[in-house]
């Protein structure tokens, strides 16, 4: 039989859960933990919040406050309730956490994010979220799965081994992500707690030259390699102990709980490079509030178990020094209506905010507020400006130093690289790749009044410009003949408007361009 068609018709049977221990485990083609030089030895932990959350309950458009206040009378959280970022953007009374981490420039906010021709229900909306399909295609792989194909392509065979002895992938939980279901199996382990292990039946067994017997080896070779990989996640989780006095109580916070595992295991030393948890109830259709105290309630309750735990799982990830090596995000299907309805709740909306922490993020709101209107129908959502795919580009190019090339395999369209991470890092190569020009980062940023923008060149004619994200053009700071490699340029904010600009450097057609916040 054809191997990827023996693959294929396995699929049914590698998602069967088994019994470990008295605890349920579900067994997942798992593949090798990736070569470091091929992931830069970095890990992405990917959030889910699952239900759909009210992202203007979660960050808050202060200049849009008065018409929220008209439309979502039932939900609104009061003005006084909110905890500024800047002046035009504030978080909910319940995330301290996440102020923390924006006011350490370890936070960053994508504005309206969703896809065109958004689709409302759970579980379609999952899977395109997963899979990075549109709308009108259904796709079985996801868009993980896809990335770690390229690099493993003869898998499952000879897995793991010397080279590759870890988990690709792992979820916290009770099931697998399709995030990363690749194109014939899945490529992840899932686990429960640290105490899961498996202990597989004798590979003795002589197996018939039928489909069936080449699907029941392929079961018993991935129940092998699990087996192989829940020892080494074992051992691993054994070579470290949580250091941070910021986790809540066990049990208290499940979010937290499965975050405290993955900084574990990453202290220990495992090179896994994708990490899947979640937190659910947050489809609030009805009492996402209580009357008349509307910083409380359920929707209070959840943002408050993801700011602690992501406050906390950051705080550990300092404390063992590897936060320079972690990026997370955190998502939802979709989010909430503008307008909040009779049940002290809202239905499900279209665009969303997405939330990227680490020590390398662009600490920045990147986007415009949404609009609110003074009046709303049912129906009305906030409507998209950044495609999801684009933070999954962002990601895979930044992050991974993925191809351009691969990006759109990948994907299966080329979409726009957002600038995520600090210009130290990876923000230089947002248009042209080059040695020759780079921005240094922008210090102070956020700009209250003044600063130094500092770059280096090569000789000859170089301008340096100012837009709002939108593409106009605000300023012009630079746009002479240079002889000096390091050049420094003084910005004066000039009565400019608070909100996010774009820096665009320019050295005849190669661009390097930062994100600069004013407040």
């Amino acid at each position: 039989m054809d191997r990827r068609k023996f693959i294929k018709n396995a699929a049914s049977f590698v998602t069967l859960p088994l019994l470990l221990n008295g605890q349920a485990i579900q067994v997942l083609g798992a593949n090798s933990g990736i070569n470091l030089e091929q992931t830069k030895g970095r890990a992405l932990v990917l959030i889910q919040l699952d239900g759909g959350n009210d992202g203007l309950n979660t960050l808050i458009p202060l200049n849009m406050y008065d018409n929220l206040v008209k439309v979502r009378p039932d939900v609104v959280l009061p003005e006084n309730k909110i905890l500024s970022l800047n002046d035009l953007q504030g978080v909910h009374t319940s995330m301290s956490g996440v102020k923390s981490l924006f006011e350490e420039e370890k936070m960053m906010f994508i504005q309206n994010v969703g896809y065109p021709q958004p689709n409302l229900s759970h579980f379609r909306s999952k899977e395109i979220l997963l899979s990075a399909s549109d709308s009108k295609s259904n796709v079985e792989s996801g868009w993980f799965g896809r990335y770690l194909e390229l690099l493993h392509p003869e898998y499952p065979e000879n897995y793991p081994d010397n080279t590759n002895p870890h988990p690709l992938a792992i979820s916290i939980g009770s099931s697998s992500s399709p995030t990363c279901q690749g194109d014939m199996t899945n490529l992840g382990i899932v686990l429960q707690n640290l105490n899961t292990s498996y202990e597989s039946q004798s590979n003795n067994t002589t197996y018939t030259d039928t489909p069936y017997g080449y699907e029941l080896e392929y079961v018993t070779k991935v129940m092998l390699s699990t087996e192989k990989y829940l020892e080494v996640v074992s051992e691993v989780s054994e070579l470290s102990e949580s250091s941070s006095l910021l986790w809540p109580e066990a049990k208290a916070n499940s979010l937290a709980d499965k975050l405290k595992i993955v900084a574990r295991l990453i202290a220990g030393g495992l090179t896994t490079p994708i990490y899947i948890v979640n937190l659910g109830g947050f489809d609030t259709h009805a009492t996402q509030v209580v009357a008349g105290e509307t910083h409380t309630g359920k929707h209070a309750e959840l943002l408050q178990k993801v700011s602690e735990a992501s406050l906390a799982f950051q705080d550990e990830l300092k404390q063992h020094g590897n936060e320079d090596d972690v990026l997370s995000l955190i998502y939802s299907e979709f989010g909430r209506r503008i307008g909040s309805n009779k049940s002290d709740g809202t239905d499900h909306g279209a665009a969303f905010p997405m939330m990227l922490f680490g020590s390398q993020v662009n600490p920045t709101v990147f986007g415009e507020n949404p609009v609110i209107p003074e009046e709303v129908e049912k129906k009305t959502n906030v409507k998209m400006k950044v495609d999801f795919r684009s933070v999954y580009a962002s990601i895979l190019h930044h992050w991974f130093d993925v191809d351009d090339s691969e990006i759109k395999n990948i994907l299966f369209n080329e979409f726009e690289i957002l600038p995520i991470l600090k210009s130290s890092v990876d923000v230089s190569e947002l248009n042209n790749k080059s040695k020759e020009l780079k921005l240094l980062p922008v210090y102070p940023n956020p700009i209250k009044n003044t600063s130094e923008i500092q770059f280096s060149s090569v000789d000859g004619w170089v301008s340096l410009k100012l837009y709002t994200l939108s593409g106009q053009l605000v300023k012009i700071l630079m746009d002479k003949s240079v002889t000096e490699e390091n050049q420094s340029v003084s910005f004066s904010r000039d009565g400019l408007a608070n909100g996010n600009y774009l820096l665009v450097l320019q050295n005849k057609n190669i661009k390097d361009s930062q994100i600069i916040s004013l407040q």
